[in-house]
């Protein structure tokens, strides 16, 4: 009897945590979306202002610089930011000292990440104006990498709305600082020294906002082993984030300024859109790191749920804008830059790949299956420099475009298998033929509409696209009521 009764304590004790985290997951998650579709929306507009800005030379040199640094400061994070979400979720006694060996180790990467930068960038060639935004930017960059890890401190105590309030105010920061140097028309080594002012002044408000309320202890005896353990995270994580920059990395090196200007133009569009799976579930891994250990029905539920809204997120916006990538470019950009419509046409499938292949990645970090995922990460990125290469003779700058999206299929169909092999069967496929035929209806309205504004073509495509999946899906109609009846009660409140 008593066994018995302290096993229907411990279940119950097990749900009552997962429903306490799943009540702070919607604080979480609100907070992270409002504060990441503004974030967003800001730095997008700011973005096509600077494209516009700058033109297709400048443009290049701009997108080179901020490649050739976002590479290298990669290598300050070991893994050991990550680890302390994982464990800090688990186990809160344990951040303290997490996040003090954390902050140290990170600090000391940082900097000779920044010597590497100094001494690399002079033999790879760039011109002047490149150097100097490299030099600055890697400042910054260091800077934000240190701000980083104390976001992860905040997703570990499962409080990322404090994180998303300073991320915004980044956004802020950098985008009126940005917008100011365009009216005073200055250079686009200004505009970097944009991103270094705002990381300062953000770094210098956390370190008074976490001053008293948190003691980070540095336990140099066991950090060795925290760096060890937090490897299959950090070399992920150097993967994944050049896979992003590898394109534009190569073609600095083997391309002309306003050939990489070209490319960006189109390639940063959906960068801007790329980082959606992240936001969406950043709130959800607390939660998915205990029901991996806990519930693995639960956490293959959870897993499928998301699987089909980062879907239908993705497959639309790659449909959108297949769709209207002639009208969208010439408006964004002013006309300056229609030699990127095919590009905008291939690359917009990197999207629909990402969204898809995001939450099967995820199946395998909150199982500790991590190495597996780094492992698909780290082929990925070696297949994508050969294919770069191997085409470009031939396909110049459109080798980039292709090899992305060959390879985000190969990304994709690797986790599949592991997931299927290794943890449970995910049940994936029986998700997408509503979002697909949803998909195909849009893309007919938007094609119709093609010659119509791509803002106001996009938002009845989107619309048709939104009412079907409400129509034919039970989850959608679910999501669809809720969200239909959350925006009547704040109308009512306002009122």
């Amino acid at each position: 009897m008593t066994e018995g009764s302290s096993g229907r304590h411990s279940t119950n004790k097990n749900k009552e945590v997962i429903y306490l985290d799943t009540r702070l997951v919607i604080k979480n998650a609100t907070a992270l979306g409002i504060s990441s579709i503004l974030a967003k929306a800001i730095s997008a507009v700011v973005g096509i202002f600077v494209t516009r800005y700058l033109g297709p030379g400048p443009f290049g040199d701009y997108s080179t610089a901020y490649a050739f640094v976002g590479t290298f400061i990669l290598f300050s994070e070991l893994g050991i930011s990550q680890l302390m979400v994982q464990e800090g979720s688990r186990n809160a006694a344990v951040l303290p000292r997490y996040f003090g060996n954390t902050l140290f180790f990170k600090g000391i990467l940082t900097i000779i990440c920044f010597i590497f930068m100094l001494i690399f960038m002079i033999p790879a060639g760039y011109n002047t104006t490149v150097q100097k935004m490299i030099v600055i930017l890697g400042i910054a960059v260091c800077i934000n990498a240190l701000i980083q890890s104390v976001y992860n401190y905040y997703q570990a105590i499962q409080k990322m709305y404090q994180a998303a309030a300073f991320q915004f105010l980044t956004t802020v920061l950098i985008g009126g600082l940005t917008m100011l140097v365009i009216l005073c028309g200055w250079s686009v080594v200004a505009i970097s020294f944009t991103h270094f002012l705002s990381y300062l002044i953000i770094g210098i408000m956390i370190f008074f906002a976490l001053r008293g309320t948190v003691k980070p202890q540095i336990d140099l005896k066991n950090l060795g082993g925290m760096v060890r353990n937090g490897l299959p995270f950090g070399i992920h994580r150097i993967f994944y984030y050049i896979f992003f920059q590898l394109s534009i990395l190569v073609l600095s090196l083997t391309s002309t300024n306003v050939e990489v200007g070209i490319y960006s133009a189109a390639y940063k569009l959906m960068l801007m859109l790329i980082f959606i799976p992240s936001l969406m579930t950043s709130a959800l891994y607390p939660v998915l790191y205990q029901l991996g250990e806990s519930n693995k029905d639960q956490h293959r539920n959870t897993i499928e749920k998301v699987f089909k809204v980062l879907s239908a997120v993705g497959i639309a916006g790659s449909v959108l804008i297949f769709v209207l990538a002639a009208p969208l470019t010439k408006w964004l950009y002013a006309g300056k830059f229609n030699e990127s419509i095919p590009i905008l046409m291939i690359v917009t499938w990197f999207l629909a790949l990402e969204c898809m292949s995001f939450s099967l990645g995820d199946v395998l970090t909150t199982t500790n299956r991590q190495w597996q995922r780094t492992l698909i990460q780290g082929s990925a990125l070696l297949i994508l420099l050969v294919l770069i290469l191997a085409f470009y003779p031939s396909l110049g700058v459109y080798s980039a475009a292709y090899s992305l999206v060959i390879v985000e299929g190969y990304i994709f169909f690797g986790y599949y298998y592991l997931v299927r092999k290794q943890v449970y069967k995910v049940r994936v496929w029986r998700q997408l033929p509503v979002i697909l035929l949803a998909a195909a209806a849009m893309a007919g309205v938007a094609w119709l509409l093609r010659t119509w504004h791509p803002l106001l073509a996009s938002a009845l495509a989107g619309i048709v696209y939104c009412l079907l999946l409400v129509v034919l899906d039970n989850d959608f109609k679910k999501l669809g009521t809720y969200a239909l009846g959350q925006t009547l009660r704040l109308f009512k409140l306002k009122k």
